[in-house]
C-alpha cells in the first residue's frame, strides 16, 4: 500500500504511532502525494478526522481516528475508498466525556486551518502523546 511505503521512507514504525504522530503522517501524505484520478473540485480526495467511543462488539473504545477518503474520478457513491489509521484506547471517565464528533478537510488549500483546528481540539489535545494506543490502517471500499 502507497501509504506503508510512504512511512517506511520516513523511518516510521506504524505500530508505535501516538495520536499527534498519526495526525501528522496521514496530513503530510495528503498534501505531498496527490492521488491523479480523483477531482478535487467535486471532493474525490478529502480528509476526515473523528473521535468518539464505539463498541464493534469487542467492548468499548475511544477512537482517535484520521481517514483519507477517495473517490476516482467519475466514481458514484459505491466507489467510495477510505484510508483509515484509528489509534484506539481502553476507555476512562476522561475519555468517555470527550463524546463524539468529526471534522472533513475538502482540499489541500483548507489543510492549515483544518489541522490548527484539530491540535487545538479537546479529543486531541487529551490524547496526542497519550501511551497504550492500539494502532490500526485499514483501506476499504466504504461506498
Amino acid at each position: 500500500m502507497e501509504f506503508e511505503r510512504f512511512l517506511h521512507a520516513r523511518g516510521v514504525d506504524l505500530a508505535s504511532l501516538s495520536p499527534r504522530r498519526a495526525f501528522e503522517c496521514v496530513t503530510s501524505f495528503f498534501r505531498d502525494a496527490r492521488v491523479a484520478d480523483c477531482d478535487t473540485e467535486m471532493d474525490g480526495d478529502m480528509l476526515l478526522f473523528q473521535w468518539g467511543t464505539y463498541d464493534w462488539g469487542r467492548g468499548a473504545r475511544f477512537e482517535f481516528d484520521v481517514t483519507r477518503q477517495l473517490i476516482p474520478r467519475g466514481g458514484d457513491d459505491d466507489d467510495i475508498w477510505q484510508l483509515h489509521l484509528t489509534v484506539r484506547f481502553e476507555l476512562d471517565d476522561d475519555l468517555r466525556s470527550l463524546g463524539a464528533g468529526n471534522r472533513w478537510c475538502h482540499s489541500v488549500d483548507q489543510l492549515e486551518a483544518f489541522a490548527a483546528f484539530v491540535v487545538g481540539n479537546e479529543p486531541f489535545l487529551s490524547v496526542a502523546d497519550r501511551a497504550g494506543g492500539r494502532v490500526a490502517l485499514e483501506y476499504e471500499l466504504a461506498g
